[in-house]
């Protein structure tokens, strides 16, 4: 067990205690590490992914080895999840492990089974290995903290639940119903997680959010992660009430890494929230940016939660902390569908690319972005079910990290602009939607190629292992920033250049390409209009603009 500093308790410390003013970390790129992967993937330290198999087992050089692999040029930091933070993943005193396992035991009549607990219950120690491994590669260690998971959490009135859900059912939240947003019999998301209105509810993960830091006083820092899940109010709670909330636990967040600070090395200790990218959904988090900043966060990582986005809040959160460090978190996918598969992994995805990488991180950083973050990044491995009708799969491409440091570099790249569309159906001749993509073009502004991808309504259900249908698509108009683009002429491949990913892009013959005119791009909004002037029914999926960059231009 890791070495406990002391600590005043919580109800004793004044939120502005030791405050610290906010300083900016150094890192250019952050990593982050949900744990779960570490079993769940199949990969080179691991060839099993069943939490279940008795001989998958956790260990010390597996969690090591997934420090490793991230080690790249420019990744400067790493994060590991423990868990939800419902049921701790560390040494706990306020929920111990195999307490909390006997509980489960004797509500659910069923035997926790999760390697990862075996790990812990047998003297493990994730955290701690963690810390220790990114410390000798010279990378910052941090903890990523989830604020108000809601995982699983619509089981735990049930009779009957299965081993495998352990570590998010837990007794706190089973013995308090009327701390949940919405009261029961409601399983959905945004009503089952607690409502930060009340206190009792804030304080159990305040101080589980303080042992974490008492436990691991070599810790580099803490991302509060506001995205999982980010339900924190009743609707009608104004926007003043919740900002003033989340700010008080941010201080209390501040006064608890400042602590650890003065006891020990007096090294500043980095405090980083992860919020949405889009800023219409800032109002459920409370998040005020400025009021966040002076309440004692040192960096924002703005997430799309999942799905890789060019579509982001950056510019508002820069104009609204001007002073703060920025980090725009890249996925292993843009987008996903269902297919008809059951359970939790039961959906394609497209592959996040090279060229997608590359312009999302340049286009972040004309926002006014300062590095990117990675989450999910592992997940180009096999893993879920089913496997074949989700893969190919891929290891994920390291490789392509250390670029996205060089900033001057990709803003002379190609440019590939995209946009995920909710396959919107397109029930008539004549029937049009509208959509806004934001957009950096690439240097010089020339010509460009814009394709939709449409699907006829089968093929939106489908695996990309069923052949595609042969309907003729018929003819789209399609109109860009008020001009009229021409027809133009298809190209052989569904993914327009060279990559080892072969699943997530359809089939050629889904996508109809149109010509854009050197000049009509915007740096800003551009409105796009796509209408199915004489077209059978069909479903939009995708859309993607290919911009070359002019040599010699900026």
């Amino acid at each position: 067990m890791k070495k406990r500093i002391p600590f005043l308790l919580l109800g004793m410390v004044s939120s502005s205690a030791l405050l610290h003013a906010a300083q900016n970390p150094p890192w250019r790129m952050i990593y982050d590490n949900d744990t779960t992967n570490i079993l769940n993937c199949v990969s080179p330290f691991n060839e099993g992914r069943s939490q279940s198999k008795k001989d998958n087992q956790l260990t010390d050089e597996k969690i090591r080895a997934s420090v490793r692999e991230a080690v790249v040029p420019g990744m400067d930091a790493q994060l590991i999840q423990p868990c939800t933070s419902w049921v701790p993943w560390w040494p706990s005193k306020i929920v111990p492990l195999a307490e909390h396992e006997q509980w489960f035991r004797e509500r659910y009549g069923t035997e926790p089974d999760l390697a990862e607990h075996r790990y812990l219950l047998a003297g493990g120690d994730i955290v701690g290995v963690f810390i220790d491994e990114c410390h000798k590669n010279n990378v910052a260690a941090l903890v990523s903290f989830r604020c108000n998971d809601g995982h699983h959490q619509e089981r735990s009135w049930d009779e009957k639940v299965p081993g495998g859900v352990a570590h998010c059912i837990n007794r706190f939240y089973v013995e308090h119903p009327q701390y949940r947003i919405a009261p029961l019999p409601s399983r959905a998301i945004k009503d089952r997680v607690h409502n930060w209105l009340v206190p009792e509810a804030r304080a159990h993960k305040e101080r589980l959010l303080a042992e974490v830091i008492e436990v691991y006083p070599t810790l580099d820092g803490i991302e509060l992660d506001f995205l999982r899940h980010p339900y924190y109010f009743p609707d009608d709670t104004p926007m003043a009430a919740r900002v003033e909330v989340m700010c008080d636990f941010i201080r209390k967040a501040r006064a608890r890494l400042d602590e650890v600070a003065a006891k020990t090395s007096g090294k500043h200790r980095y405090l980083g929230v992860r919020v949405p990218v889009n800023e219409a959904e800032w109002r459920d988090v409370g998040l005020e940016p400025s009021a966040w900043r002076k309440a004692g966060v040192d960096y924002f990582n703005i997430s799309p939660s999942y799905n890789m986005t060019q579509q982001t809040g950056v510019a508002a959160l820069r104009k609204d902390a001007p002073d703060a460090k920025i980090y725009l978190e890249l996925t292993h996918t843009t987008q996903t569908w269902k297919f008809g598969a059951s359970g939790y992994d039961g959906h394609c995805w497209r592959r996040s690319t090279r060229e997608m990488f590359i312009n999302t991180a340049r286009q972040a950083y004309a926002r006014g972005a300062d590095g990117v973050s990675f989450f999910n990044f592992v997940y180009y491995r096999n893993h879920g079910a089913p496997p074949k009708e989700r893969g190919p799969f891929d290891e994920p491409p390291f490789d392509y990290l250390p670029a996205l440091t060089d900033k001057d570099k990709i803003s002379r790249a190609d440019g590939y602009f995209y946009l995920k569309a909710e396959h919107e159906l397109f029930p008539k001749p004549g029937y049009k939607r509208e959509y806004k993509m934001n957009i950096v073009p690439a240097a010089g502004n020339g010509a460009a190629t814009l394709r939709i991808q449409m699907l006829t309504d089968r093929e939106s259900r489908s695996s990309e292992l069923d052949k595609p249908d042969t309907p003729d698509r018929g003819a789209w108009a399609v109109t860009l920033n008020g001009k009229p683009l021409a027809a133009a002429k298809s190209l052989a491949t569904a993914y327009p250049f060279p990559t080892p990913f072969k699943a997530g892009f359809g089939h050629p013959q889904q996508y109809l390409s149109f010509a854009i005119p050197a000049g009509l791009l915007k740096d800003g909004d551009n409105i796009i209009t796509i209408d199915s002037e004489k077209a059978p029914p069909l479903r939009l999926r995708w859309i993607e603009i290919l911009q070359p960059a002019t040599p010699g231009a900026r």
